[in-house]
């Protein structure tokens, strides 16, 4: 079973490595450029069969081969799959990848009923937004380290959510439709209050 798994995996697998090799002499015909777009197709057919596949192991198995490819729309249309998909174990492989490639994290904070002049002056002063820079992200453990103006602390990536600990502000987020997480955010001293918020991921 696992051979065939394997099987399935590594024959798309090996054409994108060789679709992606260029025509002696840099030339390629209208004709040999259709002719690869075709298979190029057929390939992305065939790696998202992959993906929903009935046997868990190959649809991790796919997943984790189209988020190392080097190939972007390979890696796109991996995330567009799992982050929808019904597999949690294909959804926390989907967040810490993704979560690898951020360099920043913006949350979008959401407007709150009945404010108080406290809370008001700080969704003026953030705009909309609250965001903080990754660093120092460790795939295994899903650690990681935020830095910005006020926003230095560390986090955590575990299963479909993410925490975080900061000089002024805790945040937790969870995965919930699509490439979205809500959660929110508590701060202290001027910026006292909870705001809650989503963070977009795709």
């Amino acid at each position: 079973m696992l051979a065939s798994a394997l099987q399935k995996i590594l024959a798309p697998a090996l054409f994108l490595s060789l679709a992606a090799t260029p025509v002696a002499g840099g030339e390629t015909s209208a004709e040999a450029l259709k002719q690869q777009i075709q298979q190029r197709s057929q390939n992305i057919k065939e790696f998202r069969a992959l993906l929903n596949d009935p046997d868990q192991t190959v649809r991790l198995a796919a997943l984790d081969t189209m988020l190392k490819s080097d190939d972007v729309a390979m890696r796109e249309l991996a995330y567009g799959v799992c982050f929808n998909s019904a597999d949690q174990a294909m959804r926390v492989i989907c967040l810490k990848n993704r979560f690898g490639d951020l360099r920043t994290v913006v949350i979008s904070i959401k407007g709150i009923d009945n404010p108080t002049e406290n809370q008001e002056k700080v969704l003026n002063e953030w705009n909309g937004t609250y965001s903080f820079e990754v660093s120092d992200y460790d795939e295994k453990t899903g650690q990681f380290t935020t830095t910005g103006t006020y926003v230095q602390g560390k986090g955590q990536v575990t299963g479909t959510g993410i925490e975080f600990s900061q000089q002024y502000c805790n945040g937790g987020f969870q995965l919930v439709d699509g490439g979205t997480m809500e959660g929110e955010l508590g701060c202290r001293s001027r910026w006292a209050g909870t705001y809650r918020g989503s963070i977009r991921l795709q």
